[in-house]
Formats: C-alpha cells, structure tokens, sequence
C-alpha cells in the first residue's frame, strides 16, 4: 500500500472519531453546541488530531500492553478519543452546557 492511501486512511479515521465523538454530544447528550453537529464534527477532529499527537508518547506503554484492536492503521485510538472529547467539552463549556432546545 503506497504511503499516501496510508495517510488517507488515517485522515479518514480521524474524521470517523470527530464524527461520532460529535453525534454523542449533539445528540444523545443533546448540548447546544456553538455550530451545531458541523462545528462540533470540526471541533472534534482537530482536537482528536491534537490529541493523537500530543498524547502519543505519554499513552505509549498502555497502547503497547492492549496493541490487538486498538490501533486503527497508524492512529492512536484512544489519545485521540481523549483529545476530541476534551475539545467538544471546552466547546460546550464556552457554551455554559446548555441543552437543546425542542422547538
């Protein structure tokens, strides 16, 4: 597999995680996110992204101990869980937590 279909397919993983860490935020803890289920997907990403690669080394003996299933290609699962999660509750920090509205 050339480098770059690898590197596509890391993106696509990061994208995947923001995804889903968003759609547990916006809809089933139903939090008024500042740009809706988009902006807390982007949100999400970068902070998973950040959190890939800032957590890499510290979560690096714990990866190595549980290595079967946990590592997605050459993501870090669980760091850019940490990263993306934490993003999306800064977001709705700034946001004061509030829950959605039905209309």
């Amino acid at each position: 597999m050339s480098d770059i279909a690898k590197y596509l397919i890391d993106f696509l993983v990061y994208i995947a995680l923001g995804a889903a860490i968003s759609w547990f935020f916006f809809y089933l803890r139903r939090l008024d996110l500042f740009g809706g289920f988009l902006g807390a997907a982007a949100v999400a990403l970068i902070g998973s992204i950040l959190g890939a690669f800032l957590l890499q080394k510290p979560l690096k003996f714990i990866i190595d101990s549980m290595q079967n299933g946990l590592g997605i290609s050459n993501v870090n699962i669980i760091a850019a869980l940490i990263g993306g999660v934490t993003s999306v509750l800064l977001l709705s920090k700034i946001n004061n937590g509030r829950k959605r509205k039905d209309y």
